[in-house]
């Protein structure tokens, strides 16, 4: 005769749940020996295991509201951005009014739209060839090229791309886990791609 196997009785137990109800003898017995465990009993095991699953279950939905409530303030704030894009007709305004915008996130401590210069050259090869986006910290010699010293964590969006890049927006927080490559970047992309048709614009009438 072979062994019956834990997976089996697993499998048993499941498609007859009323088993150790139909058989309460062998219900205390399996407390009892729950009770030489240290565990108090079946019930009471499956009480806990429910209470960690809605623990996390708690945690899971906490998380998606906050991610819901940041999503909600990012559309909102960059709503204000696309309308600018369309009142502004010079570079500097567009900019400047661009970052008294963003910097209204306590969260953003920097933002920067600057026309591209050689001097941006290693940046845009080291963070931005391949994507022309980057989340994340850079190096002390890239930070001093667009931000202050106490700048923890960047994002930055190539307007253009490698070959003929216009410019670059960029992002600075003080907090280091602010912007990090696994962040959303949905909003930001789509007024990214907005405000390089709206930069190609101008040049065309400055042309």
């Amino acid at each position: 005769m072979s062994e019956i196997t834990k997976q089996q009785v697993s499998d048993f137990l499941t498609e007859n749940p009323d088993f150790l109800l139909q058989n309460p003898d062998l219900l205390a017995q399996l407390e009892l020996q729950q009770h030489a465990q240290g565990a108090t009993s079946l019930v009471h095991i499956q009480q806990r295991q429910l209470r960690e699953h809605n623990t996390k279950l708690k945690a899971q939905i906490e998380q998606l509201i906050e991610q819901a409530t940041e999503n909600e303030s990012i559309y909102r704030l960059f709503s204000q951005c696309h309308r600018q894009l369309w009142t502004n007709y010079d570079f500097k305004t567009l900019a400047t009014n661009l970052r008294n915008i963003i910097c209204t996130s306590p969260a953003i401590s920097e933002c920067h739209l600057v026309r591209y210069e050689t001097k941006y050259d290693a940046l845009i090869e080291h963070r931005l060839e391949e994507t022309g986006t980057y989340l994340g910290r850079v190096s002390q010699q890239e930070r001093d090229l667009l931000f202050a010293e106490q700048t923890q964590s960047t994002a930055l969006y190539l307007i253009g791309n490698n070959q003929h890049p216009v410019a670059i927006l960029a992002f600075g927080s003080l907090d280091a886990n602010h912007f990090e490559p696994a962040k959303d970047s949905f909003f930001v992309l789509e007024f990214v791609r907005s405000l390089q048709l709206r930069l190609l614009e101008l040049q065309l009438e400055l042309a």
